[in-house]
């Protein structure tokens, strides 16, 4: 879950406020007011394109295409052509952890004990100059048995194991294997990849059947809402009640303020006890188990207040939220218990996910107050889970628009049109987001705009944006390891060695991955001055 950067509001009521007699009466008792940014900035994001499906050939698939849709196959066997863009070195991993090993011995270490290594991978992409990045991983690969493994093994048992490709980077490949998010042996993607079966080799070029035509990506339909817009009429309630309600939520509303959770709850219980009509009472609740992070308890608190005040759209905004959020949280406590796992190990297929209901109260949220910038944002969430990326994209530019300095909504939107090979469009919202962003926070769109200008072979304007983010960010070894990379294929070897280096020496744990493909770069720039 993507950490807020703005709390969930607060406010203090007057017992004046709920005045009122008879049986049925005008609820005069005021809604929150509106999450909404205060003087944002004008700022143009850049026009939302087609998200059109790239052509295909039939019976076969693409890599682009399988990022950006491949929840239409997914858990199915398919065909897949593209090019080997990077293959897993497990030695070269190693070599990282163990520098004073030659490779020989490594290899030989290797051989002894195969679970040093993870199971072979590979990475395909649709050209031969495809990022890592804008390629899918193919899991799963088989490797050759051991010489512990060929002394043990019987001849048919050994003729038994799946043939081992031979690859090289480079290669044209179709490689049959089943697109999914979770693999036999337990590895897992969000975004998905191809579970390994066999390998092709082929001649890239003109397909032997006539290509399928581009078409819009699916959208998810946009069923009508109910959308109510004036107060409902409530039931009298007596003085007594209402200022005895009013103030058990003062209580609740100053203990919330000063983040003490354990005494708000009791008070905003308190409060509706002694009247459940007091809608604020509910929502105030709902707020304080929503910063807690107990998401099922806030979606029931705040389900009063929507069923009391529909026409408030704060009510219907952390309606939609909880709901959400506690869909997530739900469906990652069922994937941990079917893996045996902790749910932070776990990822999330997000076609489990049960979102009309959220959908239709953030529409709600949006239509009623659409200034309010979280409706939006969770709208490109939804959206996204949904695969519908045209709404998704739609929702993250208005998150842009109506609160300029969220830093979320520009990384939101351009990792969509990253993974949709949308570059400019990628570059532009980085860019904007970089002009407008705490400073604190612009390294990570300069990140994001160098990752954009990288995948374009824009070389000087990837290291210049990466260059900006370190200036703001001095320790990030990703934004150094993207950098280096690009020296190594400008043939600046002096500045990737002093960036590859850093990465190798560092100890963020989020670098691990990338030790093994650093370590190997200096192999190969070292040999090559040699």
């Amino acid at each position: 879950m993507i950490k807020r950067a703005v709390s969930f509001g607060v406010l203090v009521i007057s017992t004046a406020a709920f005045g009122g007699s008879g049986k049925l009466e005008p609820d005069d008792l005021p809604g929150p007011p509106p999450e909404v940014a205060k003087n944002p900035a004008k700022v143009d994001v850049p026009p939302v394109p087609s998200f059109e499906l790239p052509a295909g050939e039939p019976g076969f698939h693409g890599p682009r295409e399988l990022r950006v849709h491949g929840k239409a196959v997914l858990d199915t066997e398919i065909k897949v052509k593209g090019y080997v863009t990077w293959i897993y070195d497990c030695a070269a991993g190693l070599t990282s952890r163990n520098p004073k090993m030659t490779r020989a011995q490594l290899l030989a270490a290797i051989d002894k004990e195969p679970t040093l290594c993870e199971l072979p991978k590979f990475s395909l992409g649709d050209a031969k100059g495809t990022s890592r990045d804008a390629s899918i991983a193919v899991v799963e690969v088989p490797r050759p048995p051991t010489t512990g493994e060929r002394k043990r093994l019987s001849r048919d048992e050994l003729k038994a194991l799946p043939a081992v490709p031979k690859l090289t980077v480079g290669d044209y490949v179709v490689i049959t294997g089943t697109w999914a998010v979770a693999s036999p042996h337990a590895e897992h993607n969000p975004n998905g990849f191809l579970v390994y079966k066999a390998l092709e080799h082929a001649v890239p070029g003109a397909p032997t059947a006539a290509a399928t035509a581009a078409v819009p990506a699916d959208a998810a339909n946009e069923p009508e809402i109910t959308v109510v817009t004036k107060a409902p009429l409530r039931s009298a309630v007596d003085d007594k009640t209402r200022n005895t309600s009013a103030g058990h939520l003062n209580a609740c509303n100053k203990a919330f303020t000063a983040q003490q959770y354990d005494a708000a709850i009791p008070a905003c219980q308190a409060a509706t006890a002694a009247w459940q009509g007091n809608h604020l009472a509910w929502y105030v609740w709902a707020s304080v188990y929503m910063a807690k992070g107990e998401w099922p308890k806030a979606r029931a608190a705040v389900e009063h207040a929507v069923t009391l005040r529909p026409d408030q759209g704060m009510y219907q905004l952390y309606h939609g939220v909880s709901l959400y959020e506690a869909e997530q949280q739900q469906a990652r406590e069922d994937q941990a218990r079917k893996e045996n796992k902790s749910s932070a190990e776990v990822a999330i297929n997000p076609a489990v996910l049960r979102l009309d209901a959220v959908r239709d109260a953030l529409r709600r949220a949006a239509k009623l107050a659409p200034d309010l910038w979280r409706a939006h944002y969770y709208l490109g969430r939804v959206y996204r889970d949904l695969d519908d990326a045209r709404h998704a994209a739609e929702q993250f530019s208005l998150t842009i628009k109506t609160y300029p300095a969220y830093r979320f909504g520009y990384t939101a939107l351009i990792d969509l049109y990253r993974r949709w090979d949308y570059f400019d469009q990628a570059i532009a919202v980085a860019l904007l987001g970089t002009a407008n962003v705490p400073a604190a926070e612009a390294p990570e769109l300069w990140f994001e705009a160098g990752m954009a200008y990288d995948a374009k072979h824009a070389d000087d304007q990837a290291i210049d944006a990466f260059t900006k983010g370190l200036a703001g960010k001095p320790d990030d070894a990703s934004a150094k390891f993207q950098r280096g990379q690009i020296y190594v294929r400008k043939g600046d070897f002096d500045q990737a060695k002093r960036d590859l280096d850093d990465v190798v020496a560092s100890a963020d744990p989020q670098t691990a991955s990338l030790k093994p493909i650093a370590t190997q770069l200096l192999k190969q720039m070292a040999s090559k001055k040699h």
